[in-house]
Parts: structure tokens; C-alpha cells; sequence
């Protein structure tokens, strides 16, 4: 049993509990799709892009057979939980009942295992087929060029050149290389706005939008990419407010961005994996969510205990809608 509990004794500090700083609330669960699951798999279909129309230059001729792609997405469940037993003479010995803070600190801890489940499965491999037998990765990096999984380039918008690299089979997404748009070739940078406008350039060769049909892009940074914001001229000299805004360090939107951080990005050797994505990108589905409650257990002289518990699942989506952006944090 652990006994940090007597920190919080009245012959030892003031009365009362405090939280620590720490994330308390999910940052990624409402900026992906949701929806509820009852079995251990699931599949979520996906309709694609529909046949050109055809021209009628003939008359009474035969009926059109054109075609529409579907595939589908299969998630999986997966549980956690969490519980803290709390003793009975430590209740008596704290001026202020702890079980109520005991319990926002195990739901913290909750909202912050949904992020972590949200980034891995946004890149993690997505399973696709009748019975999601077909393994579709996110791609890969390409030294100082952005690469293009091939799932996500099926209409040909995007063509290999000084700047793309367009691969083959059954990969997509986005992955912007750590040396995009650098002075020299190799050289690793953190966030640019070369960066940036690449990131809307490929959405809108990908989804074949129009920049005014583009969606807000969800961008996750972290702190160190914050910095480099800072130092984009082109966003703080023509806007004042928004310099102050991001020195209050508040989630701002710019050329189509809404910037928000979060410190639990994965990290490959110096570089930060940041996330550019639309809702669409990835699917959390639910087979339970946080859910909390507190009993006695028989067995421990009927001492209360808190208990918290979820279950649910994640897949990628659409990878045309998600872009990996690698930043140099040395």
C-alpha cells in the first residue's frame, strides 16, 4: 500500500489536498470521430471517390456502369483501469476528505491514456478487408521531401518531384521530413512556415479541395514548436494579438491551423512527431467510457476504494486527411 497519503497529515502540513500540475482532460478525443462498439471487432466502411460521369452521345443506348470504391476499417477493443484504496485512519487523520481529489487524479490519468491510445493509433498500422486481414502502415519518411502513401494519392493528384515522393502499395498518409525546405539538404529544422504551407499545399492535392473547402486542421505541437511560431515573422509581425496570444501560450488558429500543445507527442531520437489531421483521420470508438466508483473492500477491513475503468478502440481512417510533421527538438 502506499503511503504518500501521510504527506497530507494535519502534524505534518496544512489541511487539505492539492492536485499536482499534470493534464487533466483528454486534448485529442474531441478532434477525432466517435462512435460506440459491442464486440471485440468492428469494421467501419469507407465509400471512396465515385466513377467521372459519362458523356451521352448515343441514343437509346446501354444503361452506365460505373463504380464506387468500399472498403472498410476494423477496430479493436482494448480495457483499462485504475484503483486506489484509501484507509480508514487515514481519513480521520486529514483535515479534508482526500477521496474526491484520490478520484480526480485517477481520472486525469484516464483522459491522459485516451491521448496516448489517440497518438499511436492515428500512425499505428490500420487493417482493412472483409475481416481487416489487409495491413495498410503510414507511410514512411523520405530525406528532405514530403512522401506520400500511395492509399492516399488513388486520384494522382500528387506526382513525385523535387519536393514529394510518392510511394507504392498499401501505405498512406503524409510525412513531412525533419530537412523539408531547409537552406541545405540534410539539415535538420524545428517548425517552418515552409512546413506549414506544404502540410495545406498536400491536403488540397490529396482530398482535391479547394483551398476555401479545406477544413480547420487540427495541429498538435509541443512546446518547443510553440517557440518556433514565435519566430515565424509571418505570423506575428502582420498580427499583434496574435503574438500575445501565443506568449499566453492560448490555442490559436491561423492560415487554417488550430494550434494546440500537447507534451505526449512521440519523439524519434531529436525529433517530434507533430500531428496535422482533420476529425476524419481516425475513429475512437467506445465500448465503455470513463466510468468511475468507489466500494469497501471486504477483504481489507472494508476499507473504501476508488476504481476507474474505460474501454475502447482507435483506427485510422483516412490517411490522406492526417500529415506526420517531424521538428528537430536537439
Amino acid at each position: 500500500m502506499s503511503n504518500e497519503i501521510e504527506k497530507a497529515y494535519i502534524n505534518a502540513f496544512k489541511g487539505g489536498v492539492e492536485q499536482a500540475f499534470q493534464q487533466t482532460v483528454s486534448k485529442f478525443r474531441g478532434v477525432v470521430e466517435t462512435g460506440s462498439q459491442a464486440s471485440d471487432f468492428d469494421y467501419e466502411d469507407r465509400i471512396g471517390l465515385a466513377d467521372d460521369m459519362n458523356e451521352v452521345n448515343t441514343r437509346y443506348g446501354v444503361n452506365p456502369m460505373n463504380d464506387v470504391p468500399h472498403d472498410r476499417r476494423r477496430t479493436s477493443l482494448r480495457d483499462w483501469d485504475w484503483g486506489k484504496p484509501i484507509d480508514e485512519k487515514d481519513l480521520v487523520r486529514v483535515a479534508t476528505d482526500p477521496t474526491n481529489a484520490y478520484m480526480q487524479a485517477g481520472m486525469s490519468a484516464a483522459n491522459r491514456k485516451m491521448d496516448d491510445v489517440i497518438i499511436a493509433g492515428l500512425t499505428a498500422p490500420a487493417y482493412t478487408g472483409k475481416e481487416g486481414e489487409n495491413t495498410v502502415n503510414f507511410v514512411g519518411t523520405t530525406a528532405d521531401k514530403v512522401t506520400i502513401g500511395a492509399v492516399s494519392n488513388q486520384a494522382g493528384h500528387i506526382v513525385a518531384d523535387s519536393r514529394y515522393a510518392v510511394t507504392a502499395g498499401l501505405n498512406e498518409g503524409i510525412d513531412v521530413n525533419v530537412s523539408f525546405g531547409a537552406a541545405s539538404a540534410g539539415t535538420a529544422q524545428g517548425l517552418t512556415l515552409k512546413k506549414l504551407k506544404v502540410v495545406k499545399e498536400t491536403f488540397m492535392g490529396t482530398l482535391a479541395l479547394d483551398q476555401r473547402d479545406v477544413p480547420m486542421i487540427n495541429a498538435f505541437i509541443t512546446r518547443r514548436q510553440w517557440d518556433d511560431l514565435l519566430n515565424i515573422n509571418e505570423i506575428v509581425n502582420n498580427d499583434f494579438a496574435m503574438k500575445g496570444r501565443l506568449e499566453r501560450l492560448e490555442v490559436v488558429e491561423w492560415g487554417g491551423f488550430r494550434f494546440q500543445i500537447s507534451e505526449r507527442l512521440t519523439k524519434t531520437g531529436n525529433n517530434r512527431n507533430c500531428l496535422f489531421f482533420m476529425p476524419k483521420a481516425g475513429k475512437l470508438k467506445f465500448s465503455q467510457d470513463i466510468t468511475a466508483d468507489m466500494w469497501r473492500l471486504p477483504d481489507r477491513k472494508n476499507i473504501p476504494y476508488i476504481y476507474i475503468k474505460m474501454g475502447f478502440g482507435m483506427t485510422r481512417m483516412w490517411g490522406e486527411c492526417l500529415a506526420r510533421v517531424s521538428c528537430v527538438e536537439s
